[in-house]
């Protein structure tokens, strides 16, 4: 019974509980880029997570992403003057290494980096979700207060399953739900966000 009340409390908060201005403005952005009018139904927007994504600008923290990709096609103009970055470590020789001695895959190596960069983050998964698990993972050894993350890997079950586990956490996060997702996905609901703090920067 707590599981399904859980499902269903779930439900409601993706859908309803923290809808705002700033967040509507993003999801129609994101609707007229993706030419997919349902998407909007399935984002979820942790209640904090916009607030962290603006602090994230303003610190000069980091944005890291999964795919080299994504890293490329988000709009690094958008992050304003104060020294916010764009990084990616999948392609690291140093992470290719370790992940063959390890039998593990690069993007659980990359996230391994990535919380290691200091000051607030945005971690950004939209192909791997292995990366979802190994954050996830890392949750249950400290805090990482000062993460963020974004979670839209396309799949079935058992990425539906992951992105779920994500949002059953206290970590803060943007979750495109379902099965919808992907790197197109992605870059449009990345670009949208920046675009809305970059036009409405006191929120």
């Amino acid at each position: 019974m707590l599981r399904k009340t859980r499902g269903l409390e779930n439900r409601h908060r993706g859908s309803k509980a923290y809808l705002n201005p700033n967040v509507t403005a993003i999801l129609k952005k994101v609707e007229a880029e993706t030419k997919d009018a349902a998407l909007s139904q399935s984002v979820y927007f942790g209640p904090t997570a916009m607030t962290h994504i603006r602090r994230l600008i303003d610190m000069g923290g980091t944005i890291i992403t999964d795919t080299a990709i994504l890293a490329n096609d988000i709009d690094a103009k958008l992050l304003g003057d104060h020294g916010a970055q764009i990084m990616c470590f999948i392609d690291d020789p140093n992470v290719v290494y370790q992940a063959e001695q390890r039998h593990v895959t690069r993007a659980e190596v990359a996230v391994d980096y990535g919380l290691a960069v200091n000051g607030p983050k945005l971690m950004v998964v939209g192909s791997a979700p292995a990366a979802i698990n190994r954050i996830i993972a890392h949750r249950q050894h400290e805090p990482l207060s000062e993460v963020c993350v974004l979670a839209a890997p396309t799949g079935f079950a058992s990425v539906v399953q992951m992105k779920e586990r994500l949002i059953d956490s206290d970590l803060t996060s943007i979750v495109v739900r379902g099965k919808k997702g992907g790197v197109h996905v992605t870059v449009a609901l990345m670009n949208a966000i920046l675009r809305e703090i970059a036009e409405n920067p006191n929120g």
